[in-house]
């Protein structure tokens, strides 16, 4: 029975030692919150899209989606991203392709937009947010 207490006393004393060293990294989670936003741009889903703009744009965002009864997404691609050496700023470009109905030719609009890591701390995840006014569409 000792050897068997000792032995998750040890496996508890390593686990505290790891979990100690983690920290969250903005960096690493950029990438998912820019393709989860291009993939809602794609699908049409503005409402979940929307999340990622910081609370001063959203509205306006949602808005002039809202509007945009006859709009088709064709395709959204992440043109380019350049994260900042504090890994908590990021620019992107992101190409979007669509329709407006009546007319069946198809558009493209390059978006740029400036991406900020907001409230996470060391030991605590945050979240990105698009922090430029949306614009320029179409």
């Amino acid at each position: 029975m000792t050897t068997l207490v000792k032995g998750l006393a040890a496996l508890i004393s390593v686990f505290l030692l790891l979990s100690c060293g983690m920290m969250a990294r903005p960096g690493q989670e950029f990438d998912t919150a820019s393709r989860d936003y291009v993939q809602r741009l794609r699908w049409m889903d503005f409402e979940g899209a929307s999340r990622y703009h910081s609370d001063e744009y959203r509205e306006v965002f949602r808005r002039r989606f809202g509007e945009l009864r006859d709009l088709h997404v064709v395709d959204v691609r992440l043109e380019s991203v350049d994260l900042q050496d504090e890994a908590d700023r990021a620019e992107t470009s992101i190409v979007l392709e669509y329709y407006l109905l009546p007319s069946a030719t198809v558009k493209q609009c390059r978006l740029r937009q400036e991406w900020a890591y907001q409230g996470g701390d060391r030991y605590h995840q945050g979240v990105w947010r698009i922090t430029s006014p949306f614009s320029g569409f179409p």
